[in-house]
């Protein structure tokens, strides 16, 4: 069997699911973290989630290196697959989505590469990274997939590697679960301590009084009658009945409590530093104004997506693009769309742009998302009064030698 061949036999390999651990953050061993049960918390989950959304978000295109730029390579295989459907199954938001995931949560996203009998991608194919192995050996990089039933060697051409922030080896991304659990740990701790809080609504909110002692009977009687009448959240507003004298006094919030509101603020903090996403785009307004919002949303692009838009770009072009299609093809996000800012903003910078010549009107409609008007709204223009330095120059040294 040739080597085509044997590419070519490839199918697209099945699926075995990583499974939940038995440590659960409601219910089990708390202090069990693990990219799974870690999606529990809801600032990881938010941070992952904005992440994804916003990369998904982003039109991903293949373009095509001409003399004048570049333009969409719309007739090229690879294009559709990218845009719009990765594979059969899922589509192309999906997939990017996929992605995100697996680098917020694993370090590493792996995508098997299909190939037809002549070499051309016909599929990607998610994997689940937790059951990667990946091994240098002189043949160069190879992966070993478990699919659950059998353990299946793949080479670079089959593999879509993206890592995330190297480990030490060079070729495996970090986890950020995995190098942040302590800050987790103490997440899903504050998280369980506070739903055990609200469940047993009656803990610490109030003292009983009375001049005396109670008999044991009627101690009991008040104790069960409290567990089974007033505790639970769906108890909180009822009125207490007392008997025998008793007076209720209730409690401002204790040093405890105020102690486990501070934590739960600080943890959403430090977990949104992990991830680095601004603490506005998790809901969390309480420092926040118009103009620092729209600063840190920049930033957010600046720092946080065109890191993470970079890195998979590489990682796709490499992955799956040959030598020779990496000096003809270009694979890139439009991250124009994440920095439009408002119409008011938007038209000043065409208008700024269309006086110098640099866009046309067709160009500005195009990135409008508008129908275009012709061969006339390619013309270019100027100003009248506009001239290049160098003709300043001639014009002061003419205007010397005619006096």
């Amino acid at each position: 069997m040739s080597f085509l061949e044997q590419f070519s036999a490839r199918a697209p390999l099945s699926i075995a699911t990583g499974g939940f651990s038995s440590g659960s953050i409601f219910g089990g061993n708390s202090s069990t973290i693990t990219p799974q049960n870690a999606m529990r918390l809801t600032t990881v989950f938010a941070c992952n989630r904005v992440i994804a959304e916003t990369l998904s978000s982003i039109s991903l295109d293949v373009f095509r290196n001409i003399a004048e730029g570049k333009e969409k390579a719309k007739d090229f295989s690879l294009y559709r697959l990218l845009k719009l459907q990765p594979n059969p199954n899922i589509t192309s938001v999906m997939w990017r989505e996929m992605i995100v995931q697996d680098l917020n949560l694993r370090g590493n996203h792996y995508s098997q590469i299909v190939r037809n009998g002549f070499m051309q991608i016909i599929g990607i194919y998610p994997l689940v990274a937790d059951n990667m192995e990946v091994k240098i050996t002189q043949a160069g990089k190879r992966f070993i997939y478990d699919t659950g039933s059998k353990k299946v060697t793949l080479s670079s051409l089959e593999i879509l590697h993206i890592p995330g922030l190297p480990s030490d080896d060079g070729i495996t991304g970090l986890s950020p679960i995995e190098y942040n659990k302590r800050a987790l740990q103490l997440g899903s701790t504050a998280q369980e301590f506070g739903i055990n809080f609200f469940e047993n609504g009656a803990n610490g909110s109030g003292v009983f009084e009375k001049d005396g002692k109670l008999t044991d009977e009627a101690y009991e009687r008040l104790k069960k009658d409290l567990h089974k009448n007033y505790a639970g959240m769906k108890n909180s507003s009822k009125p207490m009945l007392l008997e025998d004298g008793l007076k209720y006094s209730k409690m401002s919030i204790t040093n405890n409590e105020a102690q486990f509101l501070e934590t739960r603020k600080y943890q959403k903090e430090d977990i949104a530093s992990i991830f680095r996403v601004p603490m506005h785009m998790i809901n969390s307004l309480e420092n926040a104004t118009f103009s620092n919002i729209e600063h840190q949303s920049l930033e957010f692009v600046q720092f946080t997506m065109l890191p993470w838009i970079k890195r998979i770009e590489q990682a796709l072009s490499i992955s799956l693009l040959s030598m020779k299609e990496q000096d003809e093809y270009s694979i890139k996000f439009n991250v124009d769309t994440l920095l439009r800012g408002d119409y008011k903003t938007r038209t000043e910078g065409y208008k700024a742009m269309h006086m110098i010549g640099a866009l046309t009107i067709n160009d500005i409609l195009k990135l409008e998302n508008m129908n275009t008007i012709g061969a006339d709204g390619d013309e270019r223009y100027m100003q009248l009064n506009m001239t290049t330095i160098q003709k300043i120059k001639e014009g002061v040294t003419n205007a010397s030698t005619k006096n």
